[in-house]
């Protein structure tokens, strides 16, 4: 047995072989395929307290808090948004609204568009810059040389 999530969030059980079935969510009614079983790390030895030296100067280390799982949001091809783990791209999923089965990839998520639009942002601005740059020293190269043509001049007469 291992559990999943149905899109909705709700927290299911299933048979490893129902892997890839399509079902409807027993809670919520949603129609979704059941992802794939995640390998389950080996569990971690009890946890010990931390000691406490007095005098020490340095605060006890703690242990890490779990990560928080990763949402993304991907829309179907007809543009419902699905909130989506990151353990389930790359798999065939059937949008919960409108019944279209589709490949879920992290490409297609809002927040893989948005970083690359505010990567492409941040280029343009590098360039406008570099192109700032490049016509101010133009313009003094410029008035450079003309301050030197008329000092030219001035010498000649």
């Amino acid at each position: 047995m291992f559990q999943f999530q149905c899109p909705q969030g709700h927290l299911l059980e299933g048979d490893e072989s129902q892997a890839g079935d399509t079902i409807n969510c027993p809670l919520c009614g949603i129609l979704f395929i059941i992802p794939a079983p995640i390998a389950v790390p080996e569990p971690e030895p009890e946890y010990a307290a931390p000691q406490i030296h007095v005098g020490a100067g340095a605060a006890p280390a703690l242990p890490d808090e779990p990560a928080a799982p990763v949402i993304l949001h991907i829309p179907c091809p007809n543009g419902h948004i699905l909130d989506t783990p990151e353990e389930m791209l790359d798999q065939e999923v059937l949008c919960p609204q409108c019944g279209v089965q589709f490949r879920l990839r992290n490409k297609d998520s809002v927040e893989y568009k948005q970083k690359k639009k505010e990567a492409d942002e941040l280029r343009q601005l590098k360039m406008g810059n570099a192109w700032l740059n490049y016509a101010i020293i133009a313009a003094v190269l410029v008035v450079l040389l003309l301050f030197g043509l008329i000092a030219l001049r001035m010498a000649n007469n």
